[in-house]
């Protein structure tokens, strides 16, 4: 076993005895991640989850200024001071988390010593007697005005952020066995409950968004009912399920299952979509219905999450393949002026490795893929110690995340960071329910898993051709992820066609080494956006017109944008999963990146990429490439136009007003 596999094994089975509880319905997942400790992402992507652990884990600042702001908040009670109610709870939770994830991943063990040490201050000296552990000095404040009609008028974060707090403790058990941070999260689940039961309220009349935001507590309460197999928090699970999902009688406000199982596109669901179509909070209100389907076997909670996926991926993919647009989902597609928030990226990563999990379907593995690549590392500063708030489609820099609600060093997409490095670490390899190897993700890596260690080289996806070595202790099959738009993989100069979207291949004893290669044309995609979209209408949200949105948020710390805000539909390019941007750091000119002519919808338009020829002057840049556009002009003649190109993650993430870049074409 792996440097941390035995404690992890033990944790396993107790909790597999747990979910026995639940009844004999329990799911098992479709295939089982490498160990704690046993993947090591290299490469670029690998430098920057390094650069960031490194800032945000590991660092003085990190230990010191940063972890003490977020316990400070239990002290200061800020959330519910002079008329506030904010969510200062939600980082004690979120950077736990992200110490709790480098745990695992590093098996540093006077990491987890420190992290246990300063869990234990916590519990100590801000959890009451009765199991209440927030920031809100008013434990019974679980939603603001309760009689009020008004969304806004319900603003409260108290079980959420408590949620946070809640899963960093039953996570921190998780990667070091101690008790005593299990018994702290089960006493807050207790408090729950039963403060639930005192003030005769249900959960989903707590919280913002018409419940939405206390509802996300779904999955850490499964995860607590794992280890400590209490009835009433199974039955705060059902609850949850069953007030989203009314098919007869007087409809809730939000009835999220039973809307997701309809025809109807997301936005429609909500009286008020631009305040409760709220993409954060739905993606993580399904990832828990999705693990209650796998604690329960409860068939129509499943299918309820792939069809919530299944209109995510219809109407609100984004140019930056994540999803939403702005934190909500109001049909992302039809709008040009792409804007994602990073907490949004991080779960809708979250939501397709969920049910990759379940299934086994690389669909899931091709979207994750390609948030990953563009959306994600877009949003990561390249330092890694901090990130964007909003990361979006063109212009001079993405939206930083400001500090907020009070902090100073903490806002709430920097530190969920880390936890997308440890899903995507986590979703490399597997071994399958019948015991095979599957490859997913082929980016640089080292990987071992039961019986086998493999190392992933070239470059991917940069590079069309990379190379996997493999060293089994057994003969076995070896199944290799061909992404959707592949078609086929080239297995030392064999193409092969996947069945299911993978091939197979025999593995004998010993070392074997592949070559591998991928296809990359470039391929057009095209905006679903309208003829013209109008920015320059500033609508109040009472309107329930996004359109506002982007005149709003595309100055916001940026006042250079002002004048690049897109008005008319454009194309995409793409070279594999990367979307490709022009931009000052690939050297296209400003006037060629914002202003050229598109070409959405042009008939007989063909593409054809080769590598920079200047590569010096792409200094920073990741992939470079001269894009070669030829379109049909008048009687025979072609218009020919190369332009400089690279991978929009590199060429975008620069906080720098004088930047330039756009991934229109």
């Amino acid at each position: 076993m792996g440097r941390c596999a035995t404690a992890f094994a033990i944790l396993l089975l107790e909790g597999s005895l747990a979910v026995a509880n639940a009844g004999s319905n329990a799911i098992s997942d479709a295939v089982a991640p490498a160990a704690p400790g046993e993947v090591r992402l290299l490469g670029r992507p690998g430098e920057l989850f390094q650069a960031s652990l490194n800032a945000r884990v590991f660092s003085e600042q990190a230990k010191g200024p940063v972890y003490d702001e977020a316990e400070n908040a239990f002290a200061t009670h800020w959330d519910d001071s002079d008329g506030h109610t904010g969510w200062q709870n939600e980082y004690w939770g979120k950077t736990m988390l992200c110490y709790a994830g480098a745990v695992r991943y590093t098996c540093d063990a006077k990491l987890a010593e420190w992290c246990v040490a300063k869990a234990h201050h916590l519990i100590d000296a801000y959890q009451w007697p009765n199991g209440y552990l927030s920031t809100y000095a008013n434990e019974d404040l679980l939603r603001k005005n309760p009689e009020s009609s008004d969304y806004e008028q319900h603003w409260c974060f108290n079980i959420w952020g408590q949620k946070y707090t809640l899963w960093a403790l039953i996570e921190l058990n998780r990667a070091t066995g101690d008790e005593k941070c299990l018994r702290a999260a089960e006493k807050m689940a207790d408090h729950l409950v039963a403060q639930l039961k005192r003030l005769n309220v249900t959960i989903d009349k707590t919280g913002s968004w018409a419940g939405i935001s206390s509802m996300t507590i779904l999955r850490p309460l499964l995860e607590l009912y794992r280890i400590v197999p209490k009835r009433e928090y199974l039955e705060l699970a059902e609850y949850i399920v069953k007030a989203t999902d009314v098919s007869e009688g007087a409809k809730p406000d939000v009835n999220l299952i039973y809307d997701a199982l309809s025809d109807r596109p997301v936005v429609t669901w909500f009286r008020k979509p631009m305040h409760l179509s709220k993409a954060y909070e739905l993606l993580s209100f399904f990832e828990g219905v999705a693990d209650y389907h796998r604690l329960t076997g409860n068939a129509r909670a499943l299918k309820a999450t792939e069809a919530f996926w299944g209109h995510l991926f219809a109407e609100e993919l984004n140019p930056m393949r994540s999803a939403g647009y702005f934190d909500h989902f109001l049909y992302a597609k039809r709008h040009v002026n792409g804007m994602t928030e990073l907490c949004d990226v991080t779960h809708w990563i979250r939501l397709n490795r969920e049910l990759w999990k379940l299934t086994g379907e690389t669909k899931y593995l091709d979207c994750i893929e390609e948030a990953f690549y563009n959306a994600f590392l877009a949003g990561v500063s390249p330092d890694g110690a901090w990130g964007a708030h909003i990361v979006r489609s063109h212009g001079s820099r993405h939206l930083a995340a400001p500090a907020q609600t009070g902090m100073k060093l903490h806002q709430c997409c920097p530190d969920n960071m880390l936890r997308t490095f440890y899903d995507w670490a986590d979703t490399v390899a597997d071994v399958a329910s019948d015991g095979a190897w599957e490859v997913n993700l082929y980016s640089d890596a080292d990987v071992s898993l039961p019986g086998a260690k493999i190392e992933l080289r070239g470059n991917y996806p940069v590079s069309e051709t990379f190379r996997l070595r493999i060293v089994a202790e057994r003969p076995d099959r070896l199944r290799l992820r061909v992404p959707h738009w592949a078609g086929a993989i080239s297995v030392d100069g064999n193409k092969l066609s996947p069945k299911a979207g993978r091939v197979e291949l025999d593995v004998p004893v010993g070392e074997r080494t592949f070559d591998l290669a991928f296809a990359m044309q470039p391929r057009l995609l095209y905006s679903e956006a309208p003829e013209s979209e109008d920015i320059d209408t500033v609508t109040d949200l009472d309107t329930q017109k996004p359109e506002g949105y982007t005149k709003r948020f595309m100055s916001w710390y940026t006042p250079e944008m002002k004048g690049l805000e897109r008005r008319t539909p454009a194309a995409q390019v793409m070279r594999g999963p990367l979307v490709l941007a022009k931009g000052r750091a690939a050297g296209t000119s400003r006037e060629e990146t914002f202003y050229a002519k598109t070409l959405n919808r042009q008939p007989g338009v063909r593409l054809s990429l080769a590598p920079a020829k200047r590569v010096a002057a792409n200094i920073g840049v990741w992939g470079a490439w001269e894009l070669t556009i030829e379109k049909p002009n008048s009687g025979k003649d072609v218009e020919r136009n190369t332009v400089p190109v690279a991978d929009y993650w590199s060429v975008s993430c620069m906080d720098d007003p004088a930047n330039w870049f756009s991934l229109w074409f």
